[in-house]
């Protein structure tokens, strides 16, 4: 019985101390220094419109960045509402090791299609949303002129976008739309002299699939004639004018 309650009492005391030393060791780490931080551009190898350094400077600029500070001080979630108000910053993570690093992992926005309009320069990124024009960003990237809401195109024409870049056809060929109203869509291609007056976007990929199957199953039959347009207007029909 004695030795029973003796051992009782020595697990009591070593649990103690182990909790005793868990509560010393976690306050050194939160008093201690951040004496390293890790960014790391994630999807740098795709594209490289920010690099780490300079999103260092970033957070050093808006008095945020962790070296230097105890680790209990520093604020992993303002860290990332900081770095995600930068106009190419898409996803941030940032967590503290137990050792004094913070590791800061980012991925970048995507641009998907580029606006000129008289309402101003900008881009539209793949999750829809308007990012403004960069001078650092060179990327290839359909273009779209003159009347352009910014609510079309974060709908319909991103989504006419879209499916320009998964047709393995068309996306070789159209960089560059011009709008003059809703209604009237003008398509340069290409290295090629004529533009496709493609008028709205209803029934645009049918309309398109009929001058492809002309391309490659009509005029490639016989000498390319030298149009400066091809007209899809009119339903069903491709008419071309010299």
């Amino acid at each position: 019985m004695v030795k029973k309650i003796f051992l009782t009492v020595a697990v009591v005391i070593c649990c103690g101390a182990v909790l005793v030393a868990g509560a010393w060791c976690s306050a050194q780490v939160d008093s201690s220094p951040c004496t390293e931080v890790h960014v790391v551009v994630k999807d740098s190898l795709e594209r490289q419109f920010v690099t780490a350094e300079e999103m260092e400077g970033y957070l050093k600029r808006h008095h945020v960045y962790p070296q230097g500070k105890s680790m209990q001080q520093i604020d992993c979630h303002a860290i990332e509402q900081c770095l995600k108000k930068h106009d190419m910053v898409r996803e941030v993570s940032c967590y503290k090791s137990p050792f004094g690093g913070v590791y800061i992992e980012l991925t970048q926005r995507v641009p998907v299609l580029s606006v000129v309009s008289n309402d101003g320069c900008y881009y539209v990124d793949s999750d829809r949303r308007i990012m403004p024009a960069h001078k650092q960003i060179g990327v290839d990237i359909p273009v779209f002129r003159g009347t352009v809401s910014q609510r079309a195109a974060t709908e319909e024409y991103f989504d006419f976008v879209m499916w320009i870049n998964n047709d393995k056809y068309w996306s070789l060929r159209i960089k560059d739309v011009y709008v003059a109203n809703p209604k009237s869509l003008i398509l340069t291609q290409e290295g090629e002299r004529a533009k496709i007056m493609l008028g709205s976007l209803d029934g645009y990929v049918e309309k398109l699939d009929k001058l492809q199957t002309l391309y490659t199953k009509g005029l490639n039959q016989i000498e390319h004639p030298d149009y400066r347009e091809y007209d899809l207007r009119y339903n069903g029909q491709v008419v071309g004018r010299k």
